[in-house]
């Protein structure tokens, strides 16, 4: 006789996005739990160390300065991408909208350009966020490697992921779909 299939060890409940939120509103979850919603799961984020916020500040203050009132700088803030991943990215560059997305989070269609500051979160911003990206369209996504001192600029998404990488550093001039003629080193 044939052996029977061994059953998972444990079910899992995937969460929506509108079940994430309740968890929010009932106290469940505190506005200060450094958390995100990818693929369903609740998963925690790491901790903002001064190398971290320093190349989110300066990442701001040069977004800002290239795209003016193009678009909005949206620093740490949540992306919905589909019914179950609410990501919190490091920046996000979205088409500019008059209410400045105080009515809604923004959607796939809205971002132009992500970017994951990563120290010890390199692991994960690479191998789930950039497909999440990828298979949410989003066309520009970047992982600054804090300790490999580079800037990883995925584009052309598919569903299975980037299909191009290119890797920026000091000395590189970044030459994108969103970003033109800016030294690495002004971002690493």
């Amino acid at each position: 006789m044939g052996a029977e299939p061994e059953k998972p060890l444990l079910k899992k409940y995937r969460l929506t996005v509108e079940d994430y939120h309740r968890m929010g509103e009932t106290g469940i979850l505190s506005e200060d739990t450094r958390v995100e919603l990818l693929h369903g799961e609740i998963i925690e984020r790491s901790p903002i160390n001064s190398p971290h916020a320093g190349a989110v500040n300066k990442l701001n203050k040069l977004l800002s300065k290239l795209f003016g009132d193009q678009a909005v700088i949206s620093v740490q803030n949540p992306i919905e991408l589909g019914p179950d991943s609410e990501p919190e990215p490091d920046i996000a560059v979205l088409k500019m909208r008059s209410d400045l997305y105080s009515d809604a989070h923004p959607r796939a269609e809205d971002i132009l350009l992500v970017i994951e500051v990563a120290g010890s979160s390199l692991q994960k911003d690479r191998q789930v966020k950039m497909p999440l990206y990828a298979e949410a369209g989003i066309p520009e996504a970047w992982v600054i490697d804090l300790e490999g001192k580079t800037i990883e600029v995925y584009s052309s998404p598919t569903p299975e992921g980037y299909s191009r990488i290119d890797i920026y550093r000091r000395g590189d001039v970044l030459e994108t779909g969103m970003v033109k003629g800016v030294e690495a080193g002004q971002i690493l």
